[in-house]
């Protein structure tokens, strides 16, 4: 899910240009090991649609498949048939986070595949996994955990080619929102400064540090990327206490100032995210005055 889509007047400059975007339903080799095939779900929310993703070691056997997506027949169908013509068989399947919009095909697909489902949570995991490596069929996944749009939020790092793939937690535009009470700005900030150190400068052969988001275009430029996130995330929190400031005592007057106009079909993500700024900035006594969160 993402919603964070208008720049901070206060930033002159916007982020570094993204790369190119997949055709919906045409796969993608991006990396030796990784490929991409966009979900059919355009939306205000989904942007073109879900990322989702087919990884495979050059030369091993399986292939996991990273966010199924929705529960589209037709993707689903494609992706199986993908992952199976580049490793034989699917050993795992990964989720970024539980969101709808990218494990709804989960369940059916460890039905068509017989794979476990490797998440955050038992509520839509197999098998709960945290931060740490991986050897799937060979293919080595570093786990990072990353809260902040949600608490389960993880990213899949990997290190033969300096990859990252990033769910919503760094997009391949705008930025993510943060889903108050169990997203939080705290986290956002220590996710996005942790995947800059990791990312920072090139992984083996010299491979050039590349993010695969959950939502977008790639992003070739991660330095660039996340060095303006954590910049617009302390200009959105500024607008904040500069709405509160002026007058503006509720949440939803709050997304009004800084987000309107806007799609009513996102009203809701939006005071979330709202929420989620007004928790940072209280909790640090930033804030001219109380604003109610529930109202």
């Amino acid at each position: 899910m993402t919603q964070d889509s208008t720049t901070p007047a206060s930033l002159s400059a916007g982020p570094p240009p993204p790369g190119p975007m997949a055709a919906t339903g045409v796969p993608y080799p991006v990396t030796a090991r990784a490929t991409w095939l966009l979900a059919p779900n355009p939306g205000p929310m989904t942007f073109d649609g879900t990322n989702s993703w087919v990884l495979h070691e050059p030369g091993g056997h399986g292939a996991v498949i990273v966010d199924p997506g929705p529960d589209d027949p037709g993707h689903l169908a494609a992706l199986v048939e993908l992952a199976t013509e580049q490793g034989g068989r699917v050993t795992a399947i990964l989720l970024s986070h539980g969101h709808p919009d990218h494990s709804d095909g989960a369940r059916e697909t460890a039905r068509l595949t017989g794979a476990p489902v490797l998440g955050a949570r038992e509520r839509w995991a197999d098998q709960v996994i945290g931060p740490g490596p991986l050897d799937l069929g060979g293919l080595r996944v570093d786990v990072l955990a990353t809260p902040g749009h949600s608490s389960d939020s993880l990213c899949f790092h990997l290190p033969a080619e300096q990859s990252l793939l990033t769910g919503d937690t760094v997009l391949g535009r705008s930025a993510p929102s943060i889903l108050h009470p169990d997203g939080r700005v705290d986290e956002t900030i220590d996710s996005l400064q942790r995947i800059a150190a990791l990312l920072d400068g090139p992984g083996p052969a010299g491979a050039a540090p590349l993010i695969l988001p959950g939502h977008g275009p790639l992003v070739p430029d991660p330095g660039g990327v996340l060095s303006f996130a954590l910049v617009a995330r302390e200009s959105r929190l500024a607008q904040v206490e500069d709405a509160v400031r002026a007058g503006h005592d509720t949440v939803s007057a709050i997304a009004d100032a800084l987000y309107g106009p806007f799609d009513e079909r996102i009203r809701r993500v939006i005071e979330m995210t709202v929420r989620a700024h007004l928790v940072y900035l209280h909790d640090r006594q930033r804030l001219a005055r109380p604003v109610p969160i529930d109202g």
